[in-house]
């Protein structure tokens, strides 16, 4: 896939990113306000973002799953989580840094998952949506989401040999990979401006 690496590799892209990454797209907020919404989270809930960077997600979760939930961010880029606690992201959540594909959480905890631009950099993206399908709820939501739609996201990453076909997400290839994951595809919003696939657990 156009922008599969490993992790090291995906390190690297995102440490020499990481600091100001928001300020470099201040109108993100709104729309991941939104994707967090389409969870519909609970108090008391338990919400994971699956590669968080900045954290961006963690403020809306924890006011959606209130004092009594729990919100835990993962990501494998140091300097990313380091943005996020500059930010103030640490105090209202949990954040890890780790690999998506091995949660250090039970199975059957989260009500509600994001994966904000995650896709498009697993080298085994089924393997990881397996991850995630293992530590949701059975009635559990997973929202697979980009600030961004697909083709600009392709034109942003044109150096890295990008098409907007092939990043995992295309509308021909998500329902599929995520059946493969253990989920199965409830909504698909590919919009010029945004992407978001909603699925809940297939098992």
């Amino acid at each position: 896939m156009g922008l599969s690496r490993d992790l090291a590799q995906t390190r690297e892209f995102f440490t020499s990113r990481a600091a100001g990454w928001e300020d470099r797209h201040p109108d993100d907020d709104v729309l991941f306000r939104w994707a967090v919404d389409q969870l519909m989270l609970s108090p008391g809930d338990v919400a994971i973002d699956a590669g968080c960077g900045s954290g961006r997600a963690l403020p809306p979760m924890r006011a959606a799953v209130g004092p009594r939930g729990a919100v835990l961010g993962v990501d494998a880029t140091p300097a990313m989580l380091h943005e996020a606690a500059r930010l103030g992201r640490q105090a209202i959540s949990v954040c890890a840094i780790g690999d998506v594909g091995r949660l250090p959480v039970r199975d059957g905890c989260a009500a509600g998952i994001l994966a904000a631009g995650l896709l498009p950099h697993l080298p085994d993206p089924a393997g990881t949506l397996r991850e995630l399908a293992r530590v949701a709820q059975p009635d559990a939501r997973l929202a697979v989401f980009h600030p961004i739609g697909r083709l600009a996201l392709a034109a942003r990453h044109k150096d890295r040999g990008a098409h907007a076909h092939d990043m995992n997400i295309d509308p021909h290839r998500i329902g599929p990979l995520l059946a493969h994951g253990g989920w199965a595809l409830e909504l698909l919003d590919d919009a010029p401006d945004h992407y978001l696939a909603l699925a809940v657990p297939n098992g």
